[in-house]
Order: C-alpha cells, then sequence, then structure tokens
C-alpha cells in the first residue's frame, strides 16, 4: 500500500491536521491511512476522540525512551522536526503492508488526489520537495543565499519507499536530525530540513517530485497564476495538489495570521481560513474544554 500518511503535532496544530485530513478525504480516489503522533496528552485525548477511517492516533510513549528523553533538550519545535524520521522508521518496521511511507506537514492543505505524485515516480526510493525559491523583489544573490540558508528542498512533504534504499535514507536523517535539529543558519544548521540537500548525493534513489502543483507555498506562490475553474484549483495550467500553509498561526477563531509579511496572498488563503473555522467548530462540538490556540511561543518566528 503506497498511500499511508504521517504527521507529528501538538496542541496548536491540531486545527491545521483537521483541516489536512478533511482535504485528503475529498480528494482522495484510493484509501488511505493517515497516522498522526501526538506530542502533549491535550492533543492525543482529544484526537482520540476523532472517528474518522482513515486516522490512527499515535502516543509519544510508543516511541524509544531515549527519543522521547531528547523533550527535555529541544524545544517543542525542534522536537518535532527531530521526530520526523524517527516516526516514519518507526511506522516503517510496524506497518505490515506499507510500500510506501510519506510525511506531511499538518499546515499542508490538498485540491487534488495525491496518490498521482506516486504513480508518476513509481521507481524513486525517496521523493524530495524543491522548494524553488522566487520572489520577484529579490536579486540572484539573495536568492542564492536564501537557498544556502534554509536549504534546497522542503521537509514539509518526504516520501520514502520500503526497500533497501528508502530505509538507508532515512536511517542516515534520523542520525542527522537527533545529533542536532536547530535553525542557525551561521553554523550551516536548518533544522531537519537542510540536511536533505546530500540527500541525492548519497543514495542514488532519490529523485526530485517532478508532478506540477506539488508544496507550493510563500516561498514560490508569486511565480504562479492561481484560477478556479469548475470547483478546482489551477497554478498556471496545472491542477493544484497541494498548497503548504507555512507561517500561519490561529490566534482565535476570528483571528489567523501570517507571521511572514506577504503583500500578494492567493485567494485560497481565504477559503482556507474557511476550512479552519469549520475545524474550530468541529473540535468545539467534539470536546468544548479543547483549545488549540497558538501560544506566545508558536507567534515567534523560528529565525
Amino acid at each position: 500500500m503506497d498511500n499511508v500518511y504521517c504527521s507529528i503535532l501538538s496542541k496548536g496544530r491540531v486545527y491545521q491536521f483537521l483541516a489536512l485530513l478533511g482535504s485528503m478525504k475529498k480528494v482522495s480516489k484510493e484509501d488511505f491511512e493517515l497516522f498522526v503522533l501526538c506530542v502533549d496528552d491535550e492533543a492525543y485525548s482529544f484526537l482520540k476522540k476523532i472517528t474518522m477511517k482513515e486516522l490512527r492516533v499515535v502516543n509519544e510513549i510508543e516511541l524509544e525512551e531515549d527519543v522521547i528523553a531528547l523533550k527535555q533538550t529541544r524545544k517543542v519545535h525542534e522536537y518535532c522536526w527531530t521526530l520526523k524520521p524517527i516516526f516514519l522508521e518507526h511506522l516503517m518496521m510496524k506497518h505490515p503492508t506499507a510500500t510506501r511511507l510519506t510525511y506531511l506537514d499538518c499546515d499542508l492543505y490538498f485540491y487534488n488526489d495525491p496518490s498521482i505524485i506516486f504513480k508518476n515516480q513509481p521507481d524513486c526510493s525517496v521523493l524530495l520537495s524543491p522548494e524553488e525559491k522566487y520572489n520577484p523583489s529579490w536579486s540572484d544573490n539573495f536568492t542564492r543565499y536564501m537557498q544556502k540558508v534554509t536549504g534546497y528542498y522542503n521537509s514539509g512533504y518526504i516520501s520514502f519507499k520500503k526497500d533497501e534504499i528508502g530505509l538507508a535514507s532515512l536511517k542516515w536523517w534520523k542520525q542527522k536530525c537527533i545529533e542536532r535539529c536547530v535553525i542557525s543558519p551561521s553554523e550551516g544548521f536548518f533544522g531537519d530540513q537542510k540536511y536533505l540537500d546530500q540527500v541525492p548525493k548519497l543514495f542514488s534513489g532519490s529523485c526530485d517530485i517532478t508532478t506540477p502543483g506539488v508544496n507550493i507555498g510563500i516561498w514560490n506562490d508569486l511565480k504562479f497564476q492561481f484560477s478556479e475553474v469548475d470547483d478546482s484549483v489551477y497554478v498556471n495550467e496545472h491542477r493544484l495538489i497541494f498548497y503548504h500553509y507555512c507561517g500561519l498561526r490561529i490566534v482565535n477563531k476570528n483571528k489567523i495570521e501570517l507571521l511572514f509579511n506577504q503583500k500578494h496572498i492567493p485567494f485560497i488563503f481565504e477559503q482556507y481560513q474557511q476550512k479552519l473555522r469549520e475545524s474550530i467548530d468541529l473540535t468545539e462540538q467534539s470536546d468544548p474544554t479543547f483549545t488549540g490556540y497558538a501560544s506566545e511561543e508558536d507567534l515567534k518566528r523560528y529565525w
């Protein structure tokens, strides 16, 4: 089974996760499973109350003790970044029928069936998402600088096949993230993400995703013309598969902020905000005591 996905979250990402799950249910033409690793009790307790056949809720206590111990020495977002390859490998070993596992950030939202990504590149052991940074106000030198700082790839969507190369590359990435997972541009570190620049050099079965409309976000959306035809969203002439709503924070039901200054925002942002409000409504109906709004720490930029 290729359509096995996973995410990692704290309570401050629950609303976005529910929007992500809802979008996948809407557009997926094949059955799928979405495992979510909860790093706090509030998120775990709430999501266990949600009954969706695709959802698999995992408590962090299922991980090894030495992994959980990392939580004591890392900020929450650093801990979650560190857990990406760890959780992927954990599921690789535990899931009997998965032929491929794909990590999804909670702030993704799907507009078209994601399985086409795998079908277009079935032989790739690792599928990586190039950011292709673009801003018309940036000079070529500044664009190269930004790529040097953050890396060539975006780690919000990454897929591994359960084969020799997929497992080896995942193990390598896991070890790097355990060693260090911080944002420190002066030292050449950018969380879990910049390590991915080395993956194609070390593992021959690694591929850049070639399917159009994948992992578009604030780093490159200005190069695209967004349109909607018959309820389908297009970027230029291609269907948008998913958009990455990076830097969006839910302060309260009526206040949703972007951490990054963005003058030109695609029309889909307004639609997405409505989906987030629907997620909030769902949580209030399921558990009126649950609150997943952004904390003061969430509202700070990481760098």
